[in-house]
């Protein structure tokens, strides 16, 4: 297994409701601590991240900031047409520190759909999205 989001494993964002110049989506790609997507207000917020093909996805680790719960979808269809239920988590607050889960989700898709529909202010970050799997 190895990190399919990270570099060199091909995946990309191909969607983020929130677009911030200063704070990107790629950045949750980028394996820098110092670097994050913002989101810009409102709830839902989501992003899609693709693999180019069908892969095998084992994990998903996300670190991030006021997230209060997170759903996530896949789809294997070639355009992303449709998607379906994988998981969904409740987020502990952290007090003023980085949220880090590792969530089981053992399944295969092209891509996957992060939807964040709760926060624990009007605003969130994600700091890092690693996603263990084969390609």
């Amino acid at each position: 297994m190895y990190d399919l989001a990270g570099k060199g494993g091909g995946a990309s964002i191909v969607l983020a409701t929130s677009n911030d110049q200063r704070h990107p989506p790629e950045n949750m790609l980028d394996g820098s601590d110092d670097t994050f997507w913002s989101s810009t207000g409102l709830f839902p917020q989501e992003f899609i991240l693709s693999f180019g093909n069908t892969a095998d996805v084992q994990k998903v680790s996300i670190t991030g900031y006021n997230i209060r719960h997170l759903q996530i979808e896949k789809s294997t269809s070639p355009d992303a047409s449709s998607f379906e239920p994988v998981t969904e988590k409740d987020i502990p607050q952290t007090d003023g520190q980085l949220q880090v889960q590792d969530i089981d989700v053992r399944t295969k898709a092209s891509y996957l759909r992060f939807v964040v529909d709760a926060g624990y202010d009007h605003f969130i970050a994600i700091y890092k999205l690693n996603v263990s799997g084969n390609a």
